[in-house]
């Protein structure tokens, strides 16, 4: 009898890549000059799955806010799985406050539209909706890696990623 291969398709950042992200974005501002004597902080939030970024409102938020992204890019996590808020909430002393929160997890409905893309391409797998996860079965590893390729071609709004092939 053959054993079943399976994977999961989930919508997970690397949590490591953001914490290294996030370093390199507060060594980053230490060093710079146009942060020289501002209060700049950035602050990883990994059980809440906020990143929060605090500093005098204006062009120097902005810069901080783009910085992050560009060292989030360079750590390959996908600037979808950050939702961020289009103003930053004011504080005192012309200073401001904006908490990114990371997108985690595939709601009900996405799971159900992943779900119903995997058995529309035809290949002999079963696509399982688990809580905020798609698990796909098959007998074949080769159909497996084609509802990979297939998913990867296709948008649906949100970054997938694949774990637990085994």
């Amino acid at each position: 009898m053959a054993k079943d291969s399976s994977f999961d398709i989930v919508s997970e950042p690397d949590m490591a890549e953001v914490q290294n992200a996030v370093d390199q974005t507060r060594r980053e501002v230490a060093q710079r000059y146009d942060f020289r004597g501002q209060d700049v902080a950035v602050d990883l939030d990994g059980k809440a799955g906020t990143i929060t970024l605090e500093a005098p409102g204006g062009m120097v938020m902005e810069a901080l806010e783009r910085l992050l992204s560009e060292r989030m890019a360079k750590r390959d996590v996908s600037l979808r799985y950050l939702d961020v808020p289009a103003q930053a909430e004011p504080l005192s002393h012309d200073r401001a406050r904006k908490a990114i929160v990371l997108r985690r997890g595939l709601d009900a409905d996405k799971a159900k539209e992943i779900q119903k893309a995997v058995k529309a391409l035809g290949l002999k797998v079963d696509a399982q909706v688990q809580g905020d996860a798609v698990r796909v079965s098959a007998k074949s590893k080769d159909d497996l890696q084609g509802v990979i390729r297939a998913l990867r071609e296709r948008d649906f709004g949100v970054e997938l990623s694949y774990t637990n092939y085994r």
